[in-house]
């Protein structure tokens, strides 16, 4: 079962007629301009689904580890999402993901808003300082959809995400290299590295797949997947 439409319950889509687990992909589609009433909406329904006998799956996120972001509204909704979560479902999986990037009309996610930027000609503020942990949503619907159903992750909180994080001017000059158009920006020296634990999750992944674990150059490749033609086009 699923509750939701957006780019995670598509990459979910599998257990929308499954009835042991319960896919809550129904979030704030814009983390950074979120009213109490798009986190309310979210509470209300996440307090809809007492009861249900299936695994509640609850998508969370990696930026709760971020230092500049802990006192912001989205990251203080997050945290209550997830004591909610585990003091009223025991049959429950936190998945704390980092930045999914995919084929998604939204354009709040980092990615779509940079292409956008950059495209436009628009000028980006660049926090030189800051990173963030990127994944491609195929690789969290291949990686986390085990997790779904597996003994392992019941009850569990687990960080989802790669060893290392990208730093955001990084980031902007490999969209460029693959949009092949010079960003406009304005540097501004702030901004935060942080580290995830993810060793549960590194684990989980190396004892049930058969694939490597993804190297450094994994990121530059997944944006070219999702944003080089015909993407640039298409949005």
């Amino acid at each position: 079962m699923i509750v939701g439409s957006g780019l995670l319950a598509r990459a979910f889509d599998s257990f929308k007629d499954d009835d042991r687990v319960l896919v809550f992909a129904s979030g704030v589609s814009n983390s950074s301009t979120a009213t109490e009433a798009d986190y309310a909406r979210e509470g209300n329904l996440l307090l809809a689904q007492i009861g249900t006998q299936a695994r509640l799956t609850y998508f969370s996120t990696c930026s709760l580890f971020d230092p500049e972001l802990k006192d912001s509204g989205y990251i203080r909704h997050k945290r209550r999402m997830e004591e909610l979560i585990r003091t009223q479902f025991k049959n429950h999986t936190i998945l704390r993901l980092p930045n999914v990037v995919g084929h998604t009309p939204n354009p709040h996610t980092l990615c779509n808003y940079i292409r956008d930027r950059i495209l436009a000609g628009e000028t980006i503020n660049v926090h030189v300082k800051a990173c963030r942990y990127l994944m491609g949503v195929d690789r969290v619907s291949a990686s986390c959809i085990p997790l779904l159903t597996d003994a392992f992750s019941r009850g569990k909180t687990l960080n989802v995400c790669y060893d290392q994080p990208v730093s955001v001017p990084d980031l902007v000059a490999v969209m460029e290299h693959i949009l092949n158009k010079k960003a406009v920006i304005r540097e501004v020296d702030s901004g935060s590295c942080y580290e995830v634990d993810n060793r549960e999750f590194k684990q989980h992944w190396l004892f049930k797949r058969h694939t490597p674990w993804p190297g450094a150059d994994e990121w530059p490749r997944m944006l070219a997947k999702y944003y080089g033609d015909p993407m640039v086009s298409t949005g």
